[in-house]
């Protein structure tokens, strides 16, 4: 039987790319730290949702072919889930990709003509996660992989609950809901597994997802917040650094810029400066007012 953990790495064997601008770029590299995103504030505004809804359908299925007292738990599990539409939960993401140039990354995640790609190195990561109780995963597209994943969520889960089923306080809520204090122990495990499912459509991106640990209250200092497009956007730093005090990046790659040379010349005397990549390269790709 696969394990969870088999889904998350362990350890990071390879670089992997961030897309953001300039201006981030100067703060992640002054500051050694990046900022994880809210999972529900994410571009895709289904995010959680999408993955929520598989689980779900999953659940019904699974609940046919159980027990009684199986089914019962699971009829509840089915409608604590609903909980994650009413509410976002705090748990935070830091994008990477297995792509160093990608035109839709280019225009989706970068300032128009100041973007750049950082090639975090496997140390910089590895330590990243070693010092913080963060996880690191690949994000899953197909369909058979997202039932795969829930499906072992699901065993987990069922297991647990038979092995102390006679232990758990069921007098609390009302009898529809007596298992949902058992289940919010688990509130984690699902945040974060649902985090790495993401629809179909974005596989182009080859997405890794560095994933934060749960966050019950929101009143914790870690989550801060800052000025989006339309909204406040809940976020956490993430130190990052090198146990070896080696450069952050592998590389680092210019997007499309109007003063290529110039710019070049900038980005990469910054960079040898700060002592934070040894390489900078420029993507190739000819300016254009997307």
């Amino acid at each position: 039987m696969r394990d969870l953990d088999d889904f998350f790495a362990s350890n990071v064997d390879r670089t992997l790319y961030h897309y953001t601008g300039i201006g981030a770029l100067l703060g992640i590299v002054e500051h050694k730290r990046v900022w994880a995103s809210h999972a529900y504030y994410l571009n895709d505004s289904r995010e959680i949702l999408h993955a929520c809804d598989v689980l779900r359908a999953l659940v019904l299925e699974r609940a046919e072919q159980c027990s009684d007292i199986e089914r019962e738990f699971l009829e509840q599990l089915h409608a604590w889930l609903k909980t994650f539409d009413s509410n976002a939960y705090h748990v935070y993401i830091f994008s990477l990709s297995e792509e160093r140039s990608l035109l839709s990354q280019w225009r989706s995640y970068t300032p128009h003509g100041k973007g750049v790609s950082l090639g975090f190195s496997a140390a910089t990561l590895n330590s990243m996660l070693r010092e913080q109780n963060f996880r690191i995963a690949k994000c899953r597209y197909a369909n058979h992989e997202h039932r795969e994943l829930l499906e072992v969520l699901l065993d987990k889960l069922l297991i647990t609950f038979n092995q102390g089923r006679s232990t758990i306080d069921v007098m609390q809520n009302h009898p529809s809901q007596k298992y949902f204090k058992f289940l919010e122990d688990y509130r984690n495990d699902f945040l974060q597994v649902l985090s790495v499912i993401k629809h179909p459509s974005f596989k182009e991106e080859a997405e890794w997802r560095v994933i934060s640990p749960y966050y019950p209250n929101y009143t914790v200092p870690e989550i801060r917040y800052r000025e989006g497009a339309s909204m406040l956007l809940p976020y956490i730093h993430v130190d990052i650094q090198r146990d070896d005090g080696g450069p952050l990046f592998d590389e680092v790659l210019l997007g499309p810029s109007r003063d290529n040379e110039l710019s070049m010349s900038a980005l990469s005397n910054f960079l040898r400066k700060a002592g934070a990549s040894p390489q900078t390269v420029s993507c190739g790709i000819p300016f254009r007012k997307w």
